[in-house]
């Protein structure tokens, strides 16, 4: 199960709210985070049939994954390419094949959300409905 505090925790990292969203993460930290992978990577899957479809290259894959490692800030946690162009292309296509670390997978998730939903690349109307739309996904799972 997922909570408003996770829908919110994840507003506030793709928003750049640095110390909401820490105290949010404290929060959780407490209530714990049952759910929150279920909820991660629900709104990894709307992100990414947001920018990506099955008739994306896989060439154009590559580059945003190789664009969003350059752009990462300082510190960032490594992420594998070759599981993040995974990720990906099989969240346009179910029938791509995964077997990715459930932590590498977290990683990439947040990573690859943070580059198509961060820095404007939705307004808050189009986030509400995203983040609605994961929690609903994320509650059925």
């Amino acid at each position: 199960m997922n909570s408003p505090e996770m829908v919110e925790y994840i507003r506030t990292m793709i928003r750049g709210d640095h110390e909401s969203n820490d105290r949010i993460e404290a929060r959780l930290d407490e209530i714990g985070w049952d759910g929150f992978p279920a909820l991660l990577g629900a709104v990894f899957y709307f992100a990414v049939n947001q920018r990506f479809n099955e008739r994306t290259s896989p060439g154009e894959i590559m580059r945003f994954v190789a664009d969003m490692r350059a752009a990462a800030p300082a510190g960032t946690p490594e992420i594998d390419a070759n599981a993040a162009e995974t990720l990906i292309r099989a969240a346009v296509d179910p029938d791509v094949e995964t077997a990715i670390d459930p932590q590498m997978a977290g990683r990439i998730q947040g990573l690859v959300i943070l580059n198509i939903l961060g820095k404007g690349g939705v307004d808050d109307d189009e986030l509400d409905e995203l983040l609605a739309d994961a929690a609903a996904l994320a509650s059925r799972v």
